[in-house]
């Protein structure tokens, strides 16, 4: 293993623990431009990393109570069912179509975070509508392989007012559980891609992440939250781009 990939790992975990997201954003760059795995397979390994990350970068935020309990039931849940059923749509279509959705989205996230006010007055959506989001960000980050940060931490800010730090806090528990649902659905509908990976690679991938995603817990407690809103979007704009400039030129 490259020390690059070394570097990425740690990039990845403190990502993680910093924004709650772009575990998966990071992730398959490195596995498809680094380890030369084709994009669904990279998807499966995405998922398996971020996964083992999420968990354990979770066990500290939920003993420090920066949870939201309320989202994990209303958002969450409904947010697995969403998650395995866009894995298997997102397992039958074009890798062109996924990474498309991908950046596209990636991009009207950044922009919503980039250009939100800084008073969230206002109510927050109704449980119902909570439910039907959370089963639309499922579905979107099973289909195109990701953890879904990217998209929970906007929702839970913009739609529910959550306070950022508690918004990534709940994200990191989600994207555990949205990961793990999408790659047992991949592992039901794309078994035969399971074979083409080395999974001790992945393995120690996963625990340098996790060492950076604590070492990124410890450095978010220094960024206030409306700065740490505004880094959260320009950490998208510069992912999203990057993938967009490599799959167009």
């Amino acid at each position: 293993m490259s020390e690059l990939t070394i570097i990425s790992a740690i990039i990845i975990g403190l990502s993680l623990g910093i924004f709650g997201s772009g575990g998966a954003i990071l992730t398959l760059p490195t596995l498809i431009y680094l380890l030369g795995y084709d994009e669904k397979v990279a998807v499966i390994g995405s998922l398996f990393i971020v996964a083992i990350i999420s968990f354990f970068t979770a066990i500290p935020q939920i003993l420090n109570n920066g949870v939201s309990k309320v989202h994990l039931i209303y958002f969450a849940l409904p947010g697995l069912l969403g998650s395995y059923v866009g894995a298997y749509y997102g397992s039958q279509a074009a890798p062109i179509v996924q990474m498309a959705v991908f950046v596209g989205l990636m991009f009207i996230a950044a922009i919503k975070m980039l250009t939100m006010k800084d008073d969230m007055s206002g109510d927050a959506v109704s449980n119902l509508i909570l439910i039907v989001i959370g089963l639309a960000v499922g579905f979107v980050t099973g289909f195109i392989g990701v953890g879904g940060g990217f998209l929970i931490v906007p929702a839970l800010v913009l739609l529910s007012k959550l306070p950022i730090n508690k918004a990534i806090s709940t994200s990191v528990i989600i994207i555990f559980l949205q990961s793990s649902i999408g790659l047992f659905s991949y592992h039901q509908h794309s078994m035969a891609l399971f074979s083409e990976i080395e999974w001790s690679i992945l393995v120690v991938i996963a625990l340098v992440g996790i060492v950076g995603s604590y070492f990124g817990l410890w450095l978010k407690q220094f960024i206030n939250q409306a700065l740490l809103t505004r880094l959260f979007g320009l950490f998208l704009i510069l992912m999203a781009s990057f993938i967009l400039i490599d799959k167009v030129f």
